[in-house]
């Protein structure tokens, strides 16, 4: 039963949900209208290629440094601003007359959504104070993503089909819009300006470039392969990365973010989830339109199971956190979504969906929405609040990272180094990948997520090392003991 503190904080968990039902939308609605929109602005294919890539290259790259604007400045005002940004590059979107508008819209959303969904989850993990209560906000924050990702393909497809693909970008206009007037009920921000979240211009500059040259190389790899402009994009982002670290406030993401390691597994472990399980929907749309002979609409109906498990399995994943620790969920998640994936490894030309395909989209989809959570929770619960946008940005980050090499893996496998294989073979070669790097995500999990006070004596150290600094600290033990 929820308590009063809890529901409360109601409104606040519904508006920061917001961001990422934005951002997991965005990318159905814009994957299902891109035919109509190459046809109606007479684009090239690399053009409407770069309608989705450089929204992916500008969000895996500045996300980092959205999260410490959050520290810096205040989330609850980033959140206002970057929800207004992104309406209103959503609107230029709509009503873009050519290509190069389009493109520029197309930026500006991903500006505004890498500064919104840190922000969005710093908000929420600020606000929401209990940890119970934190568990079932990060639960709507999970089912939010969620029914994005299904509306975004619905909606898109009936954009597409009906009155045209501009409105798949107008429909973000007014909830955005709704969503930045309701976030002025937030109230202003406390003060956010620690020495320990000083922002060097900077170094903020190259951290972020070195992130887009990164994801800028994995993209063009899954285009062109590791030719000398994905070899060029790497070394301009080594050399980035490297002069990032001589600011005179040091880098981007402070050493001690870094040592933190639950946060730094809990990133590792999203970055494998996503690089897994981010290729499932393209790969599997592929075979079914290719081997199947479905249409696009059937094929995102098809796939609907695979996102249906967030929707489904939310309050479970709750009551499983708050009773086994993320450790075990995450453990448990990577069983669920393994077990999907490896059936899927088993396609034929012939397979039957409702026997060959369906039980390893239901099982991949039930163990995503653990997976998230548990990992989420153990990233941002450890550190002080002064650095819970750092850590969102972390999360974030490494999420979109992990997507952009899942899909360089994918196409790689699926096309093959010389001539394509068919699509059952293809998607066979993608699904054994994806389950030897969600094998990777539980061996992160079990070593990087292990509580710190496994047994009852581990506690016992620690008493005696603080009871050996000295008479003062045993007289004030006393004092209280009394």
């Amino acid at each position: 039963m929820p308590s009063s503190a809890s529901r409360s904080h109601g409104p606040v968990v519904l508006l920061v949900s917001c961001a990422p039902l934005l951002a997991n939308a965005d990318a159905g609605l814009v994957a299902l209208a891109l035919p109509d929109i190459r046809r109606d602005l007479s684009m090239s294919l690399a053009e409407a290629q770069w309608v989705t890539h450089v929204y992916v290259v500008l969000v895996g790259g500045l996300q980092l440094l959205g999260g410490r604007l959050c520290d810096r400045y205040g989330a609850r005002r980033l959140l206002r601003g970057s929800l207004a940004a992104f309406a209103a590059a959503s609107l230029v979107c709509a009503l873009a007359p050519g290509a190069a508008v389009l493109l520029a819209g197309r930026a500006g959303q991903a500006v505004a959504a890498a500064a919104m969904v840190p922000a969005a989850m710093c908000v929420l993990f600020t606000v929401v104070p209990g940890e119970a209560e934190r568990r079932r906000a990060l639960a709507r924050w999970t089912v939010s993503g969620g029914v994005g990702a299904v509306a975004g393909v619905l909606a898109g497809g009936l954009a597409a089909g009906g009155p045209g693909w501009r409105w798949a970008f107008l429909l973000h206009v007014p909830l955005a819009l709704g969503a930045a007037l309701a976030a002025r009920r937030l109230g202003p921000d406390t003060p956010a300006r620690h020495p320990d979240t000083a922002l060097d211009a900077r170094g903020a500059l190259l951290t972020a470039g070195a992130l887009l040259a990164l994801v800028y190389a994995l993209v063009g790899a899954a285009e062109h392969g590791f030719g000398p402009p994905t070899w060029t994009a790497l070394a301009v982002a080594a050399v980035l990365g490297r002069l990032s670290r001589t600011g005179p406030t040091g880098p981007l993401l402070p050493p001690a973010v870094l040592r933190n390691r639950p946060l730094v597994a809990s990133a590792l472990g999203i970055l494998f989830v996503a690089a897994s399980t981010g290729p499932v929907v393209f790969v599997a749309s592929l075979y079914l339109q290719e081997a199947r002979g479905y249409d696009a609409w059937r094929a995102g109906c098809a796939l609907l199971p695979v996102v249906g498990g967030v929707l489904l399995l939310g309050r479970c994943c709750v009551r499983a956190l708050a009773r086994f620790g993320p450790r075990r969920c995450c453990l448990a998640g990577c069983a669920l979504t393994g077990s999907g994936l490896a059936l899927l490894t088993g396609l034929s030309p012939d397979a039957r969906y409702a026997t060959e395909l369906l039980p390893g989209l239901l099982l991949t989809g039930a163990g995503l929405p653990i997976l998230w959570m548990s990992c989420e929770l153990a990233a941002v619960s450890t550190l002080p609040r002064s650095a819970t946008g750092t850590a969102a940005g972390v999360v974030q980050c490494a999420g979109q990272l992990g997507a952009v090499l899942g899909l360089v893996l994918a196409t790689t496998l699926y096309t093959g180094p010389l001539t394509p294989p068919p699509p059952a073979t293809g998607a066979t070669r993608v699904f054994w990948c994806c389950t030897t790097l969600m094998a990777c995500t539980a061996v992160t999990a079990y070593l990087g997520l292990r509580p710190r006070r496994r047994r009852p004596g581990a506690r016992a150290p620690e008493r005696s090392a603080g009871s050996a600094r000295g008479g003062r600290g045993r007289a004030a033990g006393g004092a209280v003991r009394r």
